[in-house]
């Protein structure tokens, strides 16, 4: 077994350096604050549909699903779905969670800050005496629950918001307080750990889909450490070493817990243990929704929203998760699936194996595969989205305002005739774009987990050409600071020219070439050009 200390020491920023506040940020002057990021992806119609999907159905979000003004539903509410389609009116946390993470990241922060005010005013106390959130909300708050996963992402947003809002901010300590103080729901996954040696919880990362029950879930105890690490850094930020210690310390018992009883024999991860037993139950692992379920992909995508692009130097989550990434994709219709189509099928039986979505299936597979560097089956995996989601397959239609707008259940073209085709959520499923700009930001490749480096991996498709990219804020220890970027392949030859509105203390970029990846890096500097090539540098 491999030390959790391996995992910590580089998910961990030296939070010292923070000691007495000095790593508060101030928020930049930059005209591209406040405003929108964008991308555009080049090289071949499936680079152009996918920027646009993207764009679109970000907007069609804010515009269809996000509550801007007071009515049965709060300012900040996001609904699952736009009205009147299916789970409309329902606010799910997990969701919610990643919409907050992409907001931060794609510079949202006034549509994040909406989302951060609601979510701390619908929350309810759970019979324990801390705030805990639930599966989803409706117009009946306050609530709470035991959705851990849930809870989790929303916290992890917290934190990115929190750090990319200025000092003077509010919110930013009202942010702080809501994590901070002893009801808090950071408090309460501590208090669990008190209890057993992993987490338990409920919902899609519980037990399973419609499954009932409390579960250690392998995702959602990954998760969950995951925002405990990333309230550690703020708890430094604000002098409490003591607390981020705390934090830390229970982060590495969920993680070496995980390789305790959540590993198989093959190396693979199990989907979740019975609390009382710590072994599995046949009749939740064998469930046809938890047979072959995407959503275990979610272990090593969900690394990357706290500790970064490089996930294969950790190999506590890396090993199990790639072995569990590549075991799905050898289960023989899977394979057939993807090597005719690129459809990376969510279930081995659920929908007789010929459904996925953006989100975790889709969604997760394409992420583990960037992660991973497994380039060529990731350039397979997008083109199939893209092309899906702007046609769907043959006598497939979906209800939308937009050819572009993401929507939730993609099946295989070997599907009419054998399952019955379904629209289920819709268009604009809120999950399911989340995980969409996630793929696209993973592609950018803007790595800014430690505020003193910035490390930018683009990894793209072989066939596209390159990508723009411009008003990417950046989370550094001057501030925020906002990234033009402009990365182009022409044949063997590469070139990089990136714009920083303010002075970044060191910058990294990866690039290929013969040898394997090659890092080229600079100090102190706002502007950096790159000009390589494959076969010479």
């Amino acid at each position: 077994m491999i030390s959790m200390a391996l995992l910590l020491s580089a998910c961990r920023i030296d939070n010292r350096r923070f000691k007495n506040g000095s790593g508060i940020i101030n928020s930049s002057t930059s005209f591209h604050s406040g405003k929108g990021s964008r991308v555009e992806f080049s090289g071949n119609r499936e680079a152009e549909l996918f920027s646009r999907e993207l764009t679109e159905s970000l907007k069609g979000v804010l515009k269809y699903n996000f509550v801007t003004a007071d009515s049965v539903l709060p300012v900040g509410f996001v609904h699952a779905s736009p009205v009147p389609q299916g789970w409309s009116n329902t606010f799910w946390t997990r969701d919610g969670g990643t919409f907050m993470r992409e907001l931060v990241h794609w510079n949202y922060t006034e549509h994040a800050s909406l989302m951060a005010e609601c979510l701390i005013k619908m929350v309810g106390m759970n019979e324990y005496g801390f705030f805990a959130f639930p599966e989803y909300f409706n117009k009946y708050y306050p609530k709470s629950g035991n959705e851990l996963d849930g809870t989790s992402s929303i916290i992890i947003g917290m934190v990115l918001l929190y750090k990319h809002l200025p000092s003077e901010s509010p919110l930013r300590k009202d942010i702080y307080n809501f994590l901070h103080k002893s009801s808090s729901p950071v408090a309460y996954i501590q208090y669990q750990l008190k209890g057993g040696p992993l987490l338990k919880g409920e919902g899609e990362f519980g037990a399973g889909c419609y499954l009932k029950g409390l579960y250690c879930n392998v995702v959602q105890n990954n998760l969950s450490a995951l925002a405990l690490l990333a309230v550690s850094e703020i708890e430094t930020m604000a002098g409490d070493l003591q607390r981020a210690d705390s934090l830390q310390g229970d982060a590495e018992k969920i993680f070496d817990n995980m390789q305790k009883y959540l590993v198989n024999n093959d190396g693979t991860w199990i989907w979740c243990v019975n609390p009382e037993t710590m072994k599995p139950d046949l009749h939740i692992i064998q469930d046809s929704i938890n047979v072959g379920f995407g959503g275990i992909n979610g272990v090593l995508s969900m690394y990357s929203d706290v500790c970064g692009f490089e996930p294969a130097k950790n190999k506590s989550i890396f090993d199990p998760s790639f072995r569990t990434f590549s075991k799905l994709y050898n289960t023989p219709l899977r394979k057939e699936q993807f090597d005719k189509y690129g459809i990376w099928t969510q279930f081995d039986v659920y929908v007789a194996g010929l459904l996925t979505s953006p989100s975790y299936g889709q969604g997760y597979a394409t992420q583990v595969m960037l992660l991973s560097d497994s380039i060529e089956m990731a350039s397979k995996a997008i083109g199939f989205f893209a092309r899906h989601t702007y046609q769907p397959i043959p006598g497939y239609i979906v209800h939308r305002k937009s050819p572009y707008f993401i929507y939730e259940r993609m099946y295989s073209p070997d599907a009419p005739g054998k399952v019955k085709i379904v629209e289920g959520c819709g268009a604009l499923n809120l999950v399911n774009v989340t995980e969409q700009l996630k793929v696209g930001r993973l592609m950018i490749g803007i790595d800014d987990s430690d505020p003193d480096t910035l490390k930018l991996i683009p990894r793209i498709p072989s066939s596209w050409k390159g990508y723009i990219a411009s008003g990417w804020p950046v989370y550094t220890r001057n501030g925020v600071s906002y990234l033009d970027i402009k990365y182009e392949k022409k044949g063997d030859n590469i070139s990089l020219k990136l714009k920083s509105s303010l002075p970044i203390k060191v910058i990294m970029v990866r690039l290929p070439s013969n040898k394997g990846w090659r890092w080229i890096s600079n100090k102190d500097c706002k502007k950096m050009s790159i000009k390589s090539n494959y076969f010479t540098n």
